[in-house]
């Protein structure tokens, strides 16, 4: 069984935010019930589109553009970055979430994560 999330909806009727459990979705009017899934997965969608990118049957019509360094990216491959991370109080939202390509996200000098890969390596 997935997981369902209460999840805000936007002007056009789909997921703008998912709610942590602390109970914002009491001051808003406008939200439903969402499998976790079906509501990242549709945010995710909204996050690519707002580069340009467009999707049709699940794979890119149309390249978006990466909101870091402006590359072409794919919908099948770009990162969804969260500005604020959920551990830090952050949450998934269009507000918070950002496409970026994986140099950017991950591999570059000024990547978003940078050496996260070794940080966790050295954890173990």
């Amino acid at each position: 069984m997935d997981k369902k999330v209460r999840v805000e909806l936007g002007e056009n009727d789909l997921p703008i935010r998912i709610f942590r459990k602390d109970k914002k979705w009491l001051q808003c009017d406008n939200w439903i019930w969402l499998t976790k899934k079906d509501a990242v997965g549709l945010i995710r969608l909204q996050v690519f589109e707002r580069t340009g990118g467009r999707v049709v049957d699940g794979e890119t019509a149309e390249l978006g553009k990466c909101e870091g360094c402006e590359r072409p990216i794919r919908w099948e491959t770009f990162e969804q970055h969260e500005k604020q991370f959920k551990g830090r109080g952050g949450e998934v939202s269009l507000q918070n979430c950002i496409a970026l390509c994986g140099n950017c996200h991950q591999w570059g000098p000024n990547a978003a994560h940078k050496d996260r890969r070794w940080q966790t390596a050295k954890l173990k």
